[in-house]
């Protein structure tokens, strides 16, 4: 999958997230063109605000908490957001490479043109919303939760998702072959149209009371 990367001309340098939001609320403006480097703010908020062309790298902001934020061409690479609550947001061109995401909160959140590339998300949970050209690679996705969520042109590509659970989300035409799917729990409505290999056909027969001789 061929997925649109963030357009980031022309960032300036930022030493604190949290300076950064606080400014922008108190003039009533949105957050552009920030190069954070090295934040480590844990507990960030923002809520009902827009960061565009922005870049997130080494940030440490765990237990933090975005409530209908936009985020519209922007890079996270090495940051841990863990036990972070993404609240009604909309990502847009967003990459996350080598990022921390443990415990994290997606809530009817809309992802459109994502590339999630080489990151922990084990113990997430991402309900709700639509999902349009994500390219899931190469995570650690483990004992995740992916429930209610419109999948359009979503792929996963060797991702570790043992023990995870899929709930009321078609997997039609989503390939999962290339994944480790060990002890996936999933309704029996999500299947139907699912890409296994031969051993994945075999595991998920169970889930469905099929025996096989």
């Amino acid at each position: 999958m061929e997925v649109i990367r963030p357009n980031l001309d022309g960032t300036t340098e930022c030493n604190t997230i949290k300076g950064v939001i606080r400014e922008a609320v108190n003039h009533d403006m949105d957050v552009a063109c920030c190069y954070f480097n090295k934040c480590y703010e844990g507990n960030i908020e923002a809520q009902g605000m827009e960061f565009s062309s922005c870049e997130f790298r080494e940030c440490i902001s765990p237990n933090s908490k975005f409530e209908r934020v936009h985020f519209t061409d922007v890079l996270f690479e090495n940051c841990d957001f863990s036990n972070t609550v993404f609240y009604e947001c909309n990502f847009v061109r967003v990459t996350f490479v080598n990022c921390k995401l443990v415990g994290s909160n997606f809530i009817n959140v809309n992802m459109y043109n994502i590339l999630m590339d080489n990151s922990n998300i084990s113990y997430s949970s991402m309900s709700l919303g639509t999902y349009k050209e994500v390219c899931f690679s190469e995570n650690k996705m483990s004992n995740s939760v992916l429930q209610e969520i419109h999948f359009k042109d979503v792929e996963f590509v060797n991702n570790n998702m043992i023990a995870s659970q899929v709930m009321n989300t078609s997997l039609n035409d989503v390939d999962l072959s290339t994944s480790d799917i060990t002890g996936l729990a999933i309704t029996p409505e999500s299947l139907k149209g699912v890409v296994v290999n031969e051993v994945q056909a075999v595991e998920l027969s169970r889930l469905l009371g099929i025996v096989i001789k």
